[in-house]
């Protein structure tokens, strides 16, 4: 009986890491986690001066949401990685004291390894225009990062952080608006 029950627990184990489901179709593997900075996740430009109030601001822009979809390497030959599509959602609003009703702001895409070190970081910029004399705008940033791995079992223990590349007084901001509320 106790062979028995080694076998039925090995026999689940391994089913558990097949990468194919009982009727031949490939089952999806977990993808890397993703996460928005909370103290990255929103940025205010002012214009230059030492104003800070409404009157002053140029844009504020928020990270909404983020998506992952990811493919890991296939094949007998492969190298263990995994390609990840990436879909990132911005919230933009025109501040009053933005005339040129075009604005942008610095944003990064890092990838933490299981160790918590960053190992990849880029930065880029959403671009907004308010047409129509409209105060709010969105965009959705589409990514494909590529992540190598020692083994295809390890992608679920990378993450993907995304926020706005951000100043240290624009950090300060921030943190200041959080404990506010």
């Amino acid at each position: 009986m106790k062979r028995l029950v080694t076998a039925l627990a090995l026999v689940a184990a391994l089913a558990g890491l097949s990468a194919c489901s009982s009727k031949g179709e490939e089952v999806a593997a977990q993808c890397p986690q993703g996460g928005i900075v909370p103290d990255a996740n929103t940025i205010v430009r002012f214009r230059d001066g030492p104003g800070r109030d409404i009157t002053d601001v140029l844009l504020q822009a928020q990270v909404v949401d983020m998506r992952i979809n990811c493919q890991y390497a296939k094949g007998r030959n492969a190298k263990p990685a995994v390609t990840i599509d990436l879909q990132i959602a911005f919230a933009a609003e025109r501040g009053p004291a933005e005339r040129s009703r075009k604005a942008s702001a610095p944003y990064f895409v890092a990838i933490v390894d299981p160790q918590r070190n960053i190992v990849a970081k880029e930065t880029f910029s959403a671009d907004f225009e308010w047409t129509d004399n409209r105060p709010r705008t969105g965009r959705i940033d589409q990514w494909e990062p590529y992540i190598p791995l020692n083994s295809n079992f390890d992608g679920p223990s990378y993450q993907i952080l995304i926020g706005f590349q951000l100043s240290e007084d624009q950090l300060a901001w921030n943190r200041k608006q959080r404990g506010a509320k």
